[in-house]
């Protein structure tokens, strides 16, 4: 099992969502590990239809160390603009709302 495989297991991640990246730096103890969405991907709303992504901002959360090291996750969130018009930033499974 490589790294990539090994991490979206432990973080219990499900398409869309895919592992683009992972830095380790010995020197200052850091885990980096970056997510992305897949293109064209649709997410669930709370008005429960679908919809694809209107923009996406950078977010980074500070997650549990991973043995020494500290653990951040560095993610492209999407907001998604519904069919009456409002824009909602999609939550992610691996944060809570105010994270």
């Amino acid at each position: 099992m490589n790294s990539i495989a090994l991490f979206t297991l432990a973080l219990g991640l499900e398409k869309p969502w895919i592992i683009t990246k992972i830095d380790i730096d010995p020197s200052i103890s850091q885990l980096d590990i970056h997510i992305d969405f897949e293109r064209g991907s649709k997410f669930l709303m709370p008005d429960g239809a679908y919809y694809t992504a209107y923009d996406s901002s950078d977010h980074t959360w500070q997650h549990l160390n991973f043995f020494q090291y500290r653990c951040y996750l560095h993610a492209r969130i999407p907001r998604v603009k519904q069919s009456d018009g409002k824009t909602e930033v999609q939550s992610v499974p691996w944060a809570r709302k105010g994270s």
